[in-house]
């Protein structure tokens, strides 16, 4: 697989007034491709002077998007559509041309192209074009990117996707592990999910306490509980010391059955049996 650097042709009526009447032209010479990255997000993208720029991201349980973000908003946009497209020097190389894609997003001047990011990278790879229309209701607006082949963009891209984080903020921040009743050790189909934080918590530094609480459902005493929840607590606190997580930024509880997912009035219900696990940020 290798990525592209783009050249851009817009029609004769232009985006904004600074523009309006002329084509723009970014040479293939002077079009690269920059990426913007961390543990959490990964962005290949290219600033089209007068314009603003092109940009494919991707970001932790997300899927691959492709952004328009304009220099200034478009005025009116009801309709935003891209599509793939032979070259002109290749006209067979997509057979048949891609049926436009809908944007699904629109945010002030940023133009969102979801489904579309994905099969277009790949095209485009290929050696496809992509075609823009942005449409006001008045007229349209084609913008025409030619893909030129730069296999370093790409293994940066790719070096950068290996290395990202498994899991985002929101997906990290509340995490259950569940349990069998009477079951005290993780299940074996539970430690991915710990795999995963413990990774995440090696790429965010601004975590810095986790709290580890124990839960049961009704069935049992009381006493008998708060001992199996505490158990339970410990273990999962012991796993994540085995992937690497500092045993001192850990906090245990044990809470029996007193704070109930859903009252089950002494029915073994499975949600009640969990360890809750949840990261806390500094703040700044």
């Amino acid at each position: 697989m290798s990525l592209f650097s783009l050249s851009l042709w817009f029609s004769t009526s232009a985006i904004g007034t600074a523009i309006a009447g002329t084509v723009l032209i970014q040479p293939a010479e002077q079009a690269q491709w920059q990426l913007d990255s961390s543990a959490f997000h990964c962005r290949l993208q290219q600033r089209v002077s007068g314009l603003g720029q092109v940009s494919f991201a991707l970001e932790p349980g997300q899927p691959l998007q492709l952004d328009l973000e304009l220099a200034q908003p478009y005025p009116t946009l009801e309709q935003a559509t891209v599509a793939a497209r032979s070259a002109d020097w290749q006209p067979d190389t997509i057979q048949p041309e891609s049926l436009p894609y809908m944007a699904e997003l629109y945010h002030d001047s940023q133009i969102s192209f979801l489904q579309a990011a994905l099969p277009l990278f790949q095209q485009v790879q290929a050696g496809a074009w992509l075609q823009f229309e942005l449409d006001n209701g008045r007229q349209q607006q084609q913008l025409l990117l030619t893909s030129v082949r730069g296999h370093e963009a790409v293994e940066q891209f790719r070096g950068c996707v290996a290395k990202m984080s498994p899991l985002s903020w929101q997906q990290a921040r509340d995490t259950d592990i569940v349990f069998a009743s009477g079951q005290r050790l993780v299940d074996r189909t539970q430690l991915p999910v710990l795999q995963k934080l413990a990774r995440y918590l090696q790429l965010d530094p601004s975590v810095k306490k986790i709290l580890i609480d124990g839960h049961t459902d009704d069935v049992g005493t009381v006493l008998a509980n708060r001992q199996l929840s505490k158990e339970r607590a410990d273990e999962v606190a012991a796993r994540l010391i085995e992937l690497g997580v500092k045993a001192s930024m850990l906090e245990v509880r044990a809470h029996g059955n007193r704070y109930p997912l859903l009252h089950s009035q002494g029915k073994a219900e499975q949600s009640n049996r969990r360890v809750s696990i949840r990261l806390i940020r500094t703040t700044s």
